[in-house]
């Protein structure tokens, strides 16, 4: 019985921890959306495919000058009109106090520049946001009662939600006013673009390609592969001799899961990331042609090239946007960390390498007893 009432609480105190968590990312979303959008990976789109590169934020150490003070925070902050922002972690934790207006302008005023004005300018939107927050008030309501909120993990877990979203909004607050104004400037911009353009922002030798792919079972015996192969086989022999069509015989017979649907149509892929086997076909084959069967570790593949695309470097002015919203991940990150070591020195943490060996030591134990 106990096992059972200890389970639920398990459950119940998951759920609450997850929906403090997806809360956090809510409001992180939120504050996003009113300042600049950072997006560290550069999609284009190449003849109906979509390529991702992915950016490497560069480790060269900034110039950063000392970070705002505590009373340089308080000093820049203007108060909204309506103080709606104004409460106390108690009121916050009222669960049985009904909703009323200034709890809807609360939420209201703390969402998003674009987020707000579409709530506050559509009233089906803003009676929808009163009703799903009355849903939640609900739930928490029926949750307090049953003192849930007193259970000393989930006291826990509330208070370290509340501690993340103050270090969220600490950390985003300084970035945001130590990002240099006009950042990053044109030339800082190019530089980047430079530096970065062989390894960044050039597409290597890429070809696409289609596939049937059919799966060596693990251990198989000879009898097995031998049996493999000459269904491959079969199936080149049909494709050639147009007894079928490709892309038919990749729907029925394919075993690859991701491209069978697609009539074995693999997409733009990079030379340089196939299997040694394959790319060795698609370099000395011609568009169309089929491959016969190519033998690897995991199975039998029956390849069919199309075109190969050359390397091609992409032209600032095609990834302009892109480089200027990676500087500016890379400033925030630098700046971030800057933030934490001078509080880590102004606020300091007095913890010994022994002392966290006595508490994993001590945690294990109790863990495990």
């Amino acid at each position: 019985m106990r096992n059972s009432k200890d389970q639920l609480m398990r459950v119940l105190t998951i759920g609450l921890v997850l929906g403090a968590l997806l809360f956090i990312v809510a409001a992180e979303i939120s504050y996003l959306q009113s300042g600049p959008t950072v997006d560290g990976t550069i999609y284009i789109q190449e003849d109906g495919v979509t390529t991702v590169v992915e950016e490497e934020v560069s480790r060269e150490p900034l110039d950063i000058e000392s970070v705002v003070t505590d009373s340089e925070i308080i000093e820049s902050q203007k108060e909204p009109a309506n103080n709606a922002w104004v409460s106390t972690v108690s009121d916050n934790l009222n669960f049985e106090k009904p909703i009323d207006i200034d709890h809807i302008n609360l939420l209201i005023t703390n969402m998003g520049p674009d987020e707000r004005a579409r709530v506050l300018g559509s009233s089906d939107l803003f009676t929808k946001v009163v009703e799903s927050e009355a849903d939640n008030r609900a739930v928490l309501t029926a949750a307090a009662k049953n003192k849930l909120n007193k259970h000393p993990n989930v006291e826990f877990m509330m208070e370290r939600s509340s501690e993340n979203m103050l270090l969220e909004f600490y950390l985003n607050l300084l970035t945001d006013r130590k990002l240099p104004e006009g950042f990053p400037s044109d030339e800082q911009a190019r530089n980047f673009y430079e530096s970065n353009k062989e390894k960044q922002f050039t597409f290597p030798l890429r070809a696409r390609i289609w596939q049937i792919y059919l799966s060596k079972p693990n251990e198989a015996s000879e009898e097995e592969i031998l049996n493999l192969q000459q269904k491959a086989e079969e199936i080149v022999l049909k494709i050639k001799t147009g007894v079928n069509d490709f892309s038919n015989l990749a729907v029925s017979q394919s075993q690859h899961e991701a491209s069978k649907n697609r009539g074995g149509y693999m997409g733009v892929m990079k030379l340089d990331g196939l299997l040694p086997e394959i790319k060795d076909y698609i370099l000395r084959s011609k568009i169309g042609e089929v491959s016969d069967p190519i033998e690897t570790d995991t199975g039998l593949h029956i390849i069919k090239r199309g075109t190969i695309l050359s390397e091609e470097a992409l032209p600032f002015e095609e990834v302009e946007e892109q480089v200027r919203q990676i500087l500016i991940k890379q400033t925030q990150l630098q700046l971030k960390n800057a933030i934490v070591e001078q509080a880590r020195a102004d606020n300091p943490q007095n913890i010994s390498e022994e002392v966290i060996a006595e508490w994993w030591l001590n945690i294990n134990v109790e863990d495990n007893p």
